[in-house]
């Protein structure tokens, strides 16, 4: 006979091994046993409930954050919950499609021909001669 709460699950950790910053592996443990990584893993920070992934940041508080474009680890002092470098994002929805078709196109994305290292000394002029104001 089984116990009456046989099929309950089990509560788990979820733990994250940390190299430099930046989560290398992730692993699971019951929540009574010690992280799974062992006495010679380095850092170890429980990630449980934050949707960590695997080259995620870690701050020196253990807060987790997408890479967003850094190439180093997140600096002493600033936490990692702060908004890393801009990362543009396409525009969709019916507003896109009103805009594109009004010829307005996000000038924030790297991809843009404005942005292009080849067009940024040309000086932009509308039709009628005047200095071309950037578009937000």
């Amino acid at each position: 006979m089984f116990a009456v709460d046989s099929n309950r699950p089990r509560p788990t950790r979820l733990w994250a091994q940390v190299r430099d910053g930046v989560i290398v592996a992730i692993k699971c443990a019951f929540a009574r046993q010690p992280h799974p990584f062992g006495p010679y893993a380095g850092r170890v920070v429980e990630v449980t409930g934050t949707d960590a992934q695997i080259g995620y940041m870690v701050d020196r508080m253990g807060n987790v954050t997408p890479r967003e474009r850094r190439t180093g680890p997140i600096p002493d002092g600033q936490p990692a919950y702060l908004e890393g470098p801009p990362v543009p994002a396409p525009m969709s929805g019916p507003l896109s499609v009103a805009l594109t078709s009004a010829g307005i196109v996000s000038s924030a994305d790297p991809d843009h021909p404005a942005n292009w290292p080849q067009n940024k000394d040309k000086k932009r002029e509308d039709a009628n001669g005047n200095a071309d104001q950037p578009q937000a």
